[in-house]
C-alpha cells in the first residue's frame, strides 16, 4: 500500500506493537509522528526509521495530559500541515489483582489506556472533520472481551476502549472519518517479559509477533472507504497458556 504524502501519528511508538506499526507505516511512505514519553527511546526509533529510508519525527508527549496532547497535535500540524491517520497504541497495564488495584494504579491504567485515546482522538478530530477524511485505529486487546485473572484495571480500560470505538464509528462516519479497533491476543512485547518472567520458550513461540499487528493495520488501511470493518480480533494460533493457567496467578 502506498502511503506517500500521508501523515500518521502513532502513540506508544517506541516499543512492541507501536514501534512495529510505525516502521511499517514509514516503509509504506507515510511520514510518522512518533509519540511517547521517553525521549531517548523516541530518538532511537526515529533514527532506526530514518536509516531504513523512512520519514519520522519524534514528539515527546504524555497522552494522559490534555495540554501535552494538544501541544503535540499543534506541532504535527505546524510541521506537516495535515494529519491523515491516528493509531492509538499507548497503554499501561501490568498485572494487578483487585487487592493490589488501589486508586493510583487504577487511574494510571485507565488514563493511559482509555483516556489517552480519547484525548488524542479529540485533538486530531477538528482537522480530519474539516478535510472530510481521516482514519483512527485503536489497538485494543482480547482482554477487552474476556475477563482475565489479575488484570482488573486493564480489562476495564480495554473494554472501555471497545465502547469508545463503537460510539465513534457511528458518530464520525458521516464526517468521513473511519474508526477501527484491532484486538490482539498475547503479543510478543516487552510487557510479557517484564511481568511474566516464568514464560517458557515454548510459550513465547506461540505469541503473536508485533509485525503481525502492523500487517493488520495495513490491511485495514487498504480496505475501500465505503467498507465498514468491524472490530478485528487477532487470536493466537495456539494459546500460550493452554493447560498452564494464568501467568499472573502468583501475583498478590
Amino acid at each position: 500500500m502506498d502511503l506517500n504524502g500521508k501523515v500518521a501519528i502513532v502513540t506508544g511508538a517506541t516499543r512492541g506493537m507501536g514501534r512495529a506499526i510505525s516502521e511499517r507505516l514509514a516503509a509504506a511512505g507515510a511520514t510518522v509522528a512518533l509519540v511517547a514519553r521517553d525521549r531517548t527511546a523516541l530518538a532511537a526509533t526515529e533514527a532506526a526509521i530514518s536509516q531504513a529510508g523512512g520519514k519520522a519525527s519524534a514528539f515527546a508527549t504524555d497522552v494522559t495530559e490534555r495540554a501535552s496532547v494538544e501541544a503535540m497535535t499543534a506541532a504535527v500540524l505546524d510541521r506537516f500541515g495535515t494529519i491523515d491517520l491516528l493509531v492509538n497504541c499507548a497503554f499501561w497495564g501490568p498485572p494487578g489483582s483487585l487487592e493490589r488495584t488501589d486508586e493510583t494504579f487504577w487511574d494510571r491504567t485507565l488514563d493511559t489506556t482509555l483516556k489517552g485515546p480519547y484525548l488524542c482522538t479529540r485533538a486530531v478530530h477538528p482537522t480530519m472533520r474539516a478535510r472530510g477524511s481521516g482514519t483512527i485505529v485503536n489497538i485494543g486487546s482480547l482482554a477487552g472481551k474476556i475477563g482475565e485473572d489479575n488484570r482488573t484495571a486493564y480489562c476495564a480500560a480495554k473494554w472501555g476502549l471497545e465502547g469508545l470505538t463503537a460510539a465513534l464509528q457511528v458518530e464520525l462516519h458521516p464526517q468521513g472519518i473511519r474508526v477501527h479497533l484491532l484486538s490482539p491476543g498475547a503479543t510478543d512485547t516487552s510487557f510479557w517479559r517484564q511481568n511474566a518472567p516464568g514464560l517458557t520458550s515454548e510459550q513465547l513461540a506461540r505469541f503473536i509477533p508485533p509485525e503481525t499487528i502492523a500487517d493488520a493495520v495495513m490491511w485495514v488501511l487498504g480496505t475501500p472507504e465505503a467498507v465498514h470493518v468491524p472490530d478485528i480480533a487477532i487470536h493466537n494460533f495456539r494459546n500460550p497458556f493452554e493447560g498452564k493457567g494464568s501467568p499472573f496467578e502468583s501475583e498478590g
